[in-house]
C-alpha cells in the first residue's frame, strides 16, 4: 500500500494494523494499493475488529472496494469543470470585447451588428464541439462563414489552402475577422454585385507564419477610404491584441484585398485541402 503522495505505507502503519492495535473500527478510508500485476489503484476499506468473549482482539475483517475508476471519473469531471470555466471566461471575454467594439448610428443597427458577430462566434463554437474542443479546421471555418453568400452563382466564393487546425482562441478571432470582411463585402464590396466574387486563400510563409488572404473581384469600383471604417479597425485590433498578428488592407480598383499574417500557437498542419 502507498500514501496519497506516492510514498510506501509500511504494514505496521496501515489501517489494518491500527485496528488490530486499538480495536477502533475503520469506515470508508481510502488507501492506495498496488495489485499483483504492478498496476496501482485506490480502494475504500472498512475494517472491523474481531474480539473473543473476553473482549480481546483476536483478528479483524477487512472489506476492500476498488474505487479506482470512480476516482478517475471524479478527477476527469473536476478537470472538465475547470476547462469549461476557462473556456466560458474566454467566450465571455470575446463577446464582451465584440460588444465594446461595436458602434452604429442607430440602436437597431447596433443590435444587428452585435447579433451578427455573436452568431459568428456561435458558428465557430459548433466546430469546436465537432473536434472535442481541439479547435476548428480553417477550411471548414471559412466555408461556414461564407456559406450565406455563395448563392447559386458558381465560383462566387473560392476557398483554397492547406489543412490547418486553429486552436480555439485563434479560430474565434479569425471567425470575427471573416464575418467583418464578408459583411462589408455584402454591403459595399464584391458580394454586393451580381457578378462579384471572393477568393480566400492561405499558405505558410518561410518564417513559419500563416498568411490568410481575402481578395474581392468583380464588384463596384473601389477607392481608398478617407478614414478607417469601424469594421477595419475591429479586425486590426483583435488580430493584433488577441493573436499578435498583422493586417494589411489594399483598396485596389478591382476590389479590397486583406492579408492577415499570424504565428500559430501550436503546430497546426493537418494535411492539404482545397476547394471552391
Amino acid at each position: 500500500m502507498f500514501r496519497p503522495d506516492g510514498s510506501l505505507l509500511p504494514h505496521h502503519q496501515c489501517p489494518m494494523a491500527d485496528v488490530l492495535r486499538t480495536g477502533v473500527s475503520v469506515r470508508g478510508q481510502e488507501v492506495h494499493i498496488e495489485r499483483p500485476d504492478g498496476s496501482r489503484g485506490i480502494a475504500l476499506v472498512d475494517i472491523e475488529a474481531v474480539k473473543d468473549s473476553d473482549g480481546n482482539i483476536v483478528g479483524a475483517v477487512n472489506c476492500f472496494q476498488d474505487i479506482t475508476e470512480r476516482k478517475r471519473n471524479e478527477a476527469q469531471i473536476i478537470n472538465l469543470a475547470h476547462e469549461a470555466e476557462h473556456r466560458a471566461k474566454n467566450i465571455l471575454a470575446t463577446v464582451l470585447a465584440t460588444v465594446r467594439l461595436s458602434r452604429s448610428d442607430t440602436v437597431d443597427d447596433l443590435k444587428q451588428l452585435i447579433e451578427g458577430r455573436i452568431d459568428a462566434l456561435a458558428k465557430v463554437h459548433a466546430l469546436f464541439v465537432q473536434s472535442r474542443w481541439a479547435g476548428a479546421e480553417l477550411h471548414s471555418l471559412v466555408a461556414q462563414e461564407l456559406l450565406p453568400y455563395c448563392g447559386d452563382t458558381e465560383g462566387r466564393v473560392r476557398i483554397d489552402g492547406p489543412g490547418v487546425m486553429l486552436e480555439p482562441n485563434t479560430a474565434q478571432t479569425i471567425a470575427i475577422s471573416l464575418h467583418e470582411l464578408a459583411t462589408n463585402a455584402a454591403k459595399y464590396g464584391s458580394l454586393s454585385a451580381a457578378d462579384g466574387r471572393v477568393e480566400i486563400a492561405w499558405s505558410y510563409m518561410a518564417d513559419g507564419r500563416l498568411s490568410l488572404r481575402w481578395i474581392e473581384l468583380g464588384g463596384p469600383t473601389v477607392t481608398p477610404p478617407s478614414h478607417r471604417g469601424f469594421g477595419t479597425r475591429i479586425i486590426e485590433k483583435i488580430i493584433s491584441a488577441h493573436l499578435e498578428g498583422e493586417v494589411r488592407f489594399d483598396w485596389r480598383d478591382q476590389g479590397l484585398t486583406c492579408e492577415i499574417t499570424l504565428l500559430l500557437a501550436l503546430p497546426a498542419r493537418c494535411g492539404a485541402t482545397a476547394g471552391a
